[in-house]
């Protein structure tokens, strides 16, 4: 056989592969997702979960404890010390503090952070056009 032949033949031979390993794959789709896991806890929004200086200051370590505990731990509820129960939700903080479009943008931009919420979320500012 030629050589050109004998390459065209392994590229098709890849190609093939390829399609048959991206049909065939477990694309997680069986996994349970939220709708199956029963209804969210109501959200007590008469006040924030803590206080506003410990939120300014750590609000990025409560959002990332957050998304590890609903999303690997299954565990959705945040229950505050006085008893409150809050969804463990970037919805949640938005439900108060949404009303601003730029409550998170600007101290972001002074802070010269780039939060990475968004990368999955619709923003407020995306949201409200």
């Amino acid at each position: 056989m030629k050589r050109s032949t004998m390459i065209m033949i392994s590229g098709i031979v890849a190609l093939v592969l390829l399609i048959a390993i991206t049909l065939f794959r477990d694309d997680g789709s069986t996994q349970t997702g939220p709708s199956e896991l029963g209804p969210a806890a109501p959200v007590d929004s008469s006040m924030c979960i803590a206080s506003k200086e410990y939120m300014q200051a750590h609000h990025m370590q409560v959002l990332d404890k957050w998304r590890h505990d609903s999303v690997r731990e299954g565990n959705r509820t945040h229950v505050t010390p006085d008893g409150r129960h809050f969804d463990k939700s970037l919805q949640t903080c938005l439900g108060c503090h949404a009303n601003n479009r730029f409550f998170c943008f600007m101290c972001h931009q002074y802070a010269n952070v780039k939060p990475t919420c968004w990368n999955c979320h619709l923003s407020p500012m995306e949201s409200s056009k």
